[in-house]
């Protein structure tokens, strides 16, 4: 079961990784730190930064005006790693020439943020707006914000330009920061790579765009305590806005616009690709739901298609109240109108039904199907196609289930994909390294561990089989990988933000058509696929994106962004791709 992030241990709530010290002196052995008078680093640990900087202005030969009144700030939440911080910034200025003046203050860098008067009175130092000319630093890697700040911090930063900015701690202090650097100024941060092309980051990157010039560089081997992949982020505020390069190489503008997610991952290689529909004009995609506890609901079935039921199910109407809301709420708070609504049912005597769940002393084997249970669409490494491996139960359209969910905690209570249980459709494994793609028959229910996508009204059936076989392409998970979400986490909105192949003719459709439902009719009869299977890798052929493919058929590029056909005009009788 996945940890929640207030409950995880201090070092990973925090997002407590240390920037190496030679790391940091290699950045700020790079920077210009001429004319650079404060310096700000918002979660300076044990002052890897800090002492680089330190060391470098110790070391510099200037002329002593031109150093003068050199202000290094450093906050840090945790008191052990700020005196730690302070100790050694004071055996370097013991021996320093330089005129350099080093505070380390042990604070909540976004207390500082949202309430600068009981800074002024505490003595920390006061984050004022436009007072930075540098701000470097390795803000904290998955940290977790402090829950009486949550709500307070997504007012005042969770929006720019337009976008929402997400709930996310490098995310927060990257908006934090650049909005104290004065016009002109650099931050530099060493943060996780999640910016360059996931979609929730879809609006820090639009953020940085609008606001400034951007270096991203990437990191190899950032430490021994984490694996997180990390870049360098380098921002330049109010200059050559728009700009943005990868590892010293520019990409334009319109060409990272042109992309739904904004992606810093985009090259010349792709751009065409995303000049005609993306697949959300023909799918919606959704997560499935969250049952709270596998265990009670979901039974894996053995060779034979048998599963062994330990539980039965017993609903049961229990009294509405203040309190066992408040057990269940976020944070333990609901909002007053809430609070008021349950204490004048708690009043009345209402009740609600419940479920309870009794164990059985002998589980009782269970030959599927069966009326009680549905196809439930668990994540597994096949391709193509799967026969069902777990079954949900689901007596009375899922009654205990949807029973248990509406009356536990506030954060199961959701049920994801609703809407889409029961029909036919695309799904893939939600945590791998690509598209893990295989035909949805209809009839399941949807787990959260494998995403779905489904036809839109009005658009022809081949397209399922279609776009199946563009999925399990090496070119499609190529695009997935550089430019829409190169992390494992393949969200259902990373599909709908994947390019349609739009540039594939009319007899090459349907030869994808009839050659990926021939390798789903395999797999219903036991064959396992394999990505490198040459009946995969035909499909790189047809799918392939060359200027040569393209010649005749300029207009699927440019009329605003629609193909310029589909199956319905297909010539019936065209010749099948034949490998079997």
């Amino acid at each position: 079961m996945r940890q929640r992030k207030h409950e995880r241990g201090k070092k990973r709530q925090l997002g407590q990784y240390m920037t190496p010290r030679p790391l940091a002196r290699e950045i700020v052995s790079t920077l210009d730190l001429g004319g650079v008078k404060r310096i700000l680093e918002p979660s300076c640990g044990t002052g890897s930064f800090l002492h680089a900087l330190e060391e470098r202005l110790a070391t510099t030969e200037a002329a002593p005006d031109a150093r003068s009144c050199i202000d290094l700030v450093g906050v840090e939440l945790d008191e052990r790693f700020a005196e730690e911080a302070r100790s050694v910034a004071s055996r370097i200025q013991t021996t320093s020439r330089s005129a350099v003046r080093t505070t380390i203050c042990t604070a909540d860098f976004f207390r500082l943020w949202l309430e600068p008067s009981t800074v002024v009175q505490s003595g920390s130092p006061v984050l004022r707006p436009e007072s930075f000319d540098l701000i470097i630093g390795n803000p904290p890697f998955g940290g977790t914000l402090e829950r009486s700040l949550e709500d307070a911090l997504d007012r005042s930063l969770g929006q720019r330009c337009g976008k929402k900015i997400k709930k996310e701690t490098y995310a927060f202090f990257i908006v934090a920061c650049v909005e104290l650097l004065r016009p002109g100024g650099q931050l530099v941060f060493v943060c996780s790579d999640t910016l360059v092309t996931i979609p929730t980051m879809t609006g820090l990157r639009n953020f940085l765009m609008e606001s400034g010039e951007t270096d991203v560089r990437d990191v190899t081997g950032f430490s021994d305590e984490t694996t997180y992949p990390t870049v360098v982020l380098s921002f330049r505020k109010g200059t050559r806005l728009g700009r943005v390069s990868r590892n010293s190489e520019r990409i334009p503008e319109g060409t990272v616009r042109k992309t739904p997610n904004l992606s810093w991952g985009i090259t010349p290689e792709f751009y065409e690709m995303f000049s005609g529909p993306l697949l959300g004009e023909y799918f919606v995609a959704s997560s499935g739901m969250t049952t709270g506890k596998n265990e009670y609901f979901v039974r894996e079935a053995d060779e034979s298609g048998r599963i062994q039921e330990p539980f039965f199910f017993e609903l049961y109407d229990g009294p509405v109240s203040l309190r066992y809301e408040l057990d269940r709420a976020r944070l333990g708070r609901l909002p007053m109108r809430r609070q008021t609504q349950l204490r004048a049912a708690e009043a009345r005597g209402d009740t609600e039904r419940r479920l309870r769940v009794v164990s059985r002393s002998d589980p009782v084997p269970v030959q599927m199907p069966n009326t009680k249970y549905r196809p439930y669409n668990k994540a597994n490494g096949r391709i193509v196609f799967s026969n069902p491996t777990h079954y949900i139960y689901w007596e009375n359209e899922g009654e205990a289930v949807l029973t248990y969910k509406k009356t536990g905690n506030w954060y199961l209570r959701g049920v994801g994909g609703q809407p889409y249980f029961g029909r036919e459709g695309i799904t893939w494994q939600l945590v791998a390294s690509r598209f893990i793609a295989r035909y949805l028959p209809s009839g399941y229910i949807l787990d959260s561990g494998a995403p779905c996508a489904f036809l839109r009204n009005g658009k022809e059936r081949d397209e399922l089989f279609f776009v199946l076989g563009w999925l399990l392409s090496v070119s499609a998970n190529r695009v997935l990988k550089q430019v829409v979400n190169h992390t494992r986490n393949i969200q259902s909105k990373d599909f709908e933000r994947m390019p349609y192949p739009w540039w594939v003719d009319m007899q090459d459709r349907r030869r994808v058509v009839d050659h990926v439902k021939a390798m789903i009719g395999e797999a219903e009869r036991g064959r396992v696929w394999s990505a490198k299977a040459t009946e995969v890798r035909v499909l790189d052929e047809l799918f392939s994106f060359s200027i040569a493919r393209r010649i005749g058929q300029p207009e699927q590029a440019s009329d605003s962004r629609r193909p310029a056909t589909g199956f319905e005009s297909v010539r019936p009788g065209t010749a099948p791709l034949r490998l079997f």
